[in-house]
């Protein structure tokens, strides 16, 4: 039985549209939705209705192989951690990867075959800072949680629910040991809890960042909440000093063994002899260190047995990887996962390949571990920091998709960016993406890292042209020697118009003043919007700047600007992405010619800290799907489950009759045309007619007696005198024998 759990209510102060944000608890197979945004527009006062969804439509990598979850967004950095907890004994997957928050991935296969489903990336709104851990602390036999309190202390979550139903509570914002002392965790490191003395009690270990040691507290009572009360026992547990060799070199290197840094720590029983043995990654060792306790619960001797682990095939990485381990397949002994978090010799190498899965083909005394796969969760990931466009590059009437990370990690030596090319092999109904080019237009200067494409025809010779904007704050030009359905983008200037915003140029353009061409403008590192308008033609444009502070808007770092109509008014509103204050909505107050924007409310899309929204009809159903690029180099995905712009019934009531369907335009948003598709099922007298938001006919398309069949009709944005109409939101309505079905269409000049 679904259940839906409402709150974080939130209002835009304005009177034409209100904006509902609902926490769902829904499951939905592969388009599970974290939750709904609804924006109630003046006109029809139709709902947008925004859904999460991770695996709506396939995607095929580079092989032509299906990602199994490709919108999660990416990750850069994963603490990972596997337990059961909804009791249904298969192990679910739990990552903290950004903003301090858990993502959850429900395990919906067997106990022998997992199959992971993405459910929220907000789980129970808890806040864990930069690792945690579940444990049943308290024998009660439901899972704990402790998390990390910025900077370096403990959180303690008390689950005050059951193993199938879990309620966590913050018990403690910052645990303290049995002398009122907090318990310092060293920041950047991570901590983990163990029964090594095999007393039934979880006792706490710590790795020390300064000199490579471990502080061990035993656990000795609780107070009357029930939250563990934790006693110090030593800062030299079995006298270990961890020392590892460079980030670039593997653990142990003779040429450079004298450094320890940030740690993680994890025990496990991987040998079956009733006795916890410990795991540990640190930031100067590419693998992970393997310390073997040879003693018994009572007397425990733990000493280094191999500095890469596993020793038949070890892992391998940047640096500072955190083990965990779980039977994932029901099979009796224990599989290992890493996260690799990037240590002294990543940079960004390992900011896609970062969520280990070793299978345990050995038996639990004897281990051993095969490599199954890098990326546990297959997701689209190009690195960091992606930034995302549609368009169609093809003329093919569908919406192609292209991705550009801050830095690729397939250039040499990472030091730059590219463009993939994701193609539309599906239609504009039905999109299915496939890669097809890593390095589009093989436009990859070294050092010239955080692509920014904008798609235009910028020369009026009806075919798109590409500007990219760069980290230098320059815009490269490529203008297209082909025509709209083989485009053959050619590079003309690397500083077009002589243009320099200082760092990090992200251009859009938009006809802001509803002259017929379109103006530009410019994000940049530092936030502002940067306007030029176009004071030449759309053949020969000329921009000339005329604010680097446009309308004062400031959204903190890396703004990222796009204009769409949101509220239906028919003038351009305007969305800004940004490195971390997620999107700011801007309303239009003005008209198409004179604009004038007043910040609305942030939209509250639990979006990543970086984001680089698209408005579009992704899928061609007449209504505007948000997408946009990630800080952990993936894409975001939220589809539109609005209902079109209305089904009118038939006169005296009753049901609708099968007898016709209005199907999507396509492209939509469009320019300079759009076709719109309609079906018959019996012969009918058939009215086709575009209107405007205040209802006003602006064009009948179709009036004509019309046999069974599925039909296309071309509209080139013109009224019924042949003028082109302004750039907005406009109804199609088909009305046949007194019944009338609308959909939504936008117009973007």
């Amino acid at each position: 039985q679904a259940s839906l759990i409402i709150g974080k209510s939130v209002s835009l102060h304005a009177p034409r549209s209100t904006l509902h944000v609902f926490h769902s608890a829904l499951r939905i197979p592969h388009s599970a939705f974290l939750l709904l945004v609804v924006l109630t527009l003046s006109a029809f006062s139709q709902p947008f209705t925004f859904q999460r969804q991770i695996a709506p439509f396939p995607v095929q990598d580079l092989a032509g192989d299906l990602y199994a979850l490709p919108f999660t967004g990416g990750m850069n950095r994963p603490v990972l951690q596997l337990v059961d907890i909804d009791g249904d004994e298969a192990p679910d997957l739990f990552v903290q990867d950004r903003a301090s928050l858990l993502t959850f991935f429900r395990n919906t296969g067997t106990p022998q075959a997992y199959e992971f489903e993405w459910v929220t990336d907000q789980y129970a709104d808890l806040e864990v800072g930069d690792w945690f851990k579940f444990a049943d602390v308290d024998g009660d036999n439901d899972l704990d949680l402790f998390a990390e309190k910025p900077f370096g202390s403990i959180r303690y979550y008390r689950n005050d629910g059951d193993a199938q139903n879990p309620a966590f509570v913050l018990a403690r914002d910052e645990l303290r040991d049995a002398a009122n002392q907090p318990i310092n965790a060293d920041d950047l490191s991570i901590p983990d809890w163990a029964d090594l003395d095999c007393d039934g009690d979880l006792e706490l270990f710590l790795g020390r960042i300064l000199n490579g040691t471990v502080t061990m507290y035993d656990l000795t009572g609780f107070t009357p909440d029930n939250v563990p009360i934790y006693t110090f026992v030593t800062d030299t547990f079995q006298s270990l000093t961890i020392l590892t060799g460079g980030g670039d070199r593997p653990a142990g290197n003779a040429a450079n063994p004298q450094l320890h840094g940030a740690n993680s720590l994890s025990f496990a029983d991987i040998d079956n002899d009733q006795d916890n043995d410990l795991f540990w990654g640190d930031f100067f060792a590419n693998s992970v260190l393997f310390l073997e306790n040879s003693g018994s619960c009572a007397t425990p001797d733990i000493a280094i047995a191999f500095e890469q682990y596993p020793p038949n095939a070890p892992v391998l990485t940047g640096g500072y990887n955190v083990p965990r381990f779980a039977d994932i397949d029901s099979d009796g002994d224990q599989d290992m996962f890493v996260g690799v978090l990037g240590g002294a010799g990543s940079r960004i190498i390992d900011l896609a390949e970062n969520l280990y899965f070793y299978e345990n083909t050995g038996s639990p005394s004897q281990p051993t571990f095969t490599l199954s796969t890098r990326q546990l969760i297959n997701s689209i990931d190009v690195g960091r920091n992606s930034i995302i466009r549609l368009v169609d590059i093809d003329s093919d009437g569908d919406l192609d998709l292209f991705l550009a990370p801050q830095e690729d990690l397939a250039s040499p030596n990472h030091s730059n960016s590219r463009l993939h090319y994701y193609q539309n092999i599906g239609g504009a109904a039905n999109p299915q993406f496939k890669l097809v080019n890593t390095n589009y237009l093989q436009y990859d200067k070294q050092y010239d890292t955080n692509y920014a494409p904008a798609f235009l025809d910028l020369d009026g010779d009806s075919d798109l042209d590409l500007i990219v904007g760069k980290y230098d704050g320059k815009l490269s030009y490529f203008r297209n020697d082909g025509d709209p359905q083989h485009p053959d983008l050619v590079l003309v200037s690397e500083n077009y118009g002589g243009i320099d915003i200082g760092n990090n140029s992200n251009p859009e353009f938009a006809d802001i003043d509803a002259d017929g061409d379109r103006d530009l403008f410019i994000g940049e590192y530092n936030g502002n919007l940067n306007f030029y308008r176009n004071t030449g033609t759309v053949a020969n444009p000329v921009f000339t700047l005329e604010s680097n502070d446009y309308f004062g808007i400031d959204v903190g770092d890396y703004s990222c600007p796009r204009f769409t109509d949101i509220d239906g008014d028919n003038d351009l509103d305007l969305l800004v992405g940004s490195d971390n204050q997620g999107i700011t909505f801007y309303r239009n107050i003005g008209t198409p010619q004179a604009a004038n924007f007043v910040p609305d409310a942030t939209l509250s899309f639990p979006l990543h800290l970086f984001t680089s929204p698209q408005l579009a009809d992704i899928d061609a159903d007449g209504d505007l799907d948000m997408i946009s690029g990630s800080d952990g180099g993936g894409i975001i995905y939220y589809d539109n489950r609005e209902i079109v712009a209305g089904v009118e019934p038939a006169p005296g009531g009753g049901d609708f009759p099968e007898t016709f369907r209005l199907l999507g335009n396509y492209p939509n948003p469009f320019n300079p045309e759009t076709v719109i598709r309609y079906q018959l099922s019996v012969v009918s007298e058939v009215e086709l007619a575009v209107y405007d938001l205040l209802g006003r006919k602006i064009v009948n398309l179709v009036g004509a007696r019309q046999a069974a069949g599925e039909y296309r009709v071309q509209w080139d944005g013109r009224d019924q005198a042949g003028r082109s109409v302004v750039s907005g939101v406009y109804i199609y309505r088909l009305s046949v024998g007194g019944t009338a079905q609308s959909r939504k269409m936008i117009l973007m000049r």
